[in-house]
């Protein structure tokens, strides 16, 4: 059975060792309404055991059909991903502060990561593609269909597809359900992993990061970022200094059909589990940080006679001491900051913040 997650989130701000993982460690079961019973069949798993009939073949090509003309039908927002959870609890409790699980939450999406969903991506023209193996880049012929990469997985290696989004149209309109769900721009990486190896050592994401098991199981390793907290895109470091962390150890499993959220800046790294490859799409969600507001505040500073106006004058044709020009720059800063205060407090520029980043309807 599902824990309560009040409970859950306790154990996760504890740092429990099997915090996430109890979230995960159980399988949820849901009844279908009668249009996902639909999709069941338009969109059958690859390890489905059984050959159709022809009345089950007649019932998906009907609902292929209805996915085709009416892909609104066949929802892919984060409250589906969180059944009986509401989003705003979601958002509230662990959007941006904690890890969160739900074993079976995304079952219905599995196909997104299948063999057969991997080589349509890897045959996409300009496919981005990127081997690693145990923390290291690996520089092999990169494979341009899943028998190839079927290949190299076999040899130890993990292949990454970045931005699977651009070469199919089932992830496309993954990612465009997350951005609208959050107004944010959205990335969908693929990941096959070996059993038992893992690509990419510990690290961190400046993106909230939704990973969705595809195929085959993997184990998470988490801990809460305090050598870099909130990091941005631009000055992600190369050498993130993982040994400076002295936050506690979670791990959460995750079998097909399972999900986790790993929010902005938290360590991760995952090993592939079981017998079989891991596949397993990660979703990624950029949500905009407060430095984005200065972008929007620099144009109205533009229109401006006081920020408009010169620097004193510095070189060797100026009267001022190093004393005197500090005292000039006091000067000025004060001014410039209470205009800063000034343009913070207009209603005007909420409401274009507001504007500015909320979904265009």
């Amino acid at each position: 059975m599902m824990r309560d997650q009040r409970s859950v989130r306790n154990r996760i701000q504890r740092g429990a060792m099997k915090g996430v993982s109890d979230i995960a460690s159980a399988r949820y079961n849901e009844r279908y309404d009668s249009i996902r019973s639909l999709q069941q069949y338009a969109l059958r798993s690859a390890d489905s055991a059984s050959r159709p009939t022809t009345k089950h073949r007649t019932r998906r090509a009907y609902a292929s059909t209805l996915a085709s003309n009416n892909p609104s039908l066949f929802p892919m927002s984060i409250q589906v991903w969180l059944g009986e959870t509401p989003k705003q609890q979601f958002v509230a409790e662990y959007f941006h502060k904690l890890p969160f699980s739900r074993a079976g939450g995304g079952r219905e999406f599995r196909h997104l990561g299948d063999w057969q969903a991997l080589d349509e991506v890897l045959r996409g023209e300009g496919a981005d593609v990127m081997l690693a193996e145990r923390g290291r880049r690996r520089w092999d012929a990169l494979p341009r269909s899943a028998e190839a990469a079927q290949s190299l997985v076999a040899g130890g290696c993990t292949v990454l597809v970045r931005h699977a989004e651009r070469h199919h149209a089932g992830i496309a309109r993954l990612a465009e359900s997350f951005a609208a769900d959050f107004a944010a721009p959205v990335n969908v990486h693929v990941y096959v992993t070996p059993p038992g190896e893992f690509g990419f050592g510990w690290h961190y994401d400046a993106e909230d990061v939704f990973i969705l098991q595809a195929a085959g199981g993997k184990e998470y390793s988490l801990r809460k970022n305090t050598v870099n907290p909130w990091p941005l895109e631009e000055t992600l470091p190369d050498d993130m200094r993982y040994e400076r962390e002295i936050m506690p150890l979670m791990r959460c499993g995750l079998s097909a059909g399972d999900w986790l959220y790993i929010p902005a800046g938290y360590w991760h790294k995952a090993e592939g589990v079981g017998e079989k490859p891991s596949i397993s799409l990660a979703v990624g969600v950029m949500s905009p940080a407060a430095i984005t507001i200065y972008d929007r505040l620099r144009r109205r500073l533009l229109d401006s006679l006081l920020w408009r106006q010169r620097l004193p004058i510095t070189g060797a044709a100026s009267p001022l001491s190093k004393e005197e020009l500090r005292a000039r720059y006091r000067e000025l800063l004060a001014q410039l900051s209470g205009d800063l205060v000034r343009l913070l407090e207009l209603d005007d520029f909420v409401d274009e913040l507001v504007e500015h980043t909320s979904p265009k309807r």
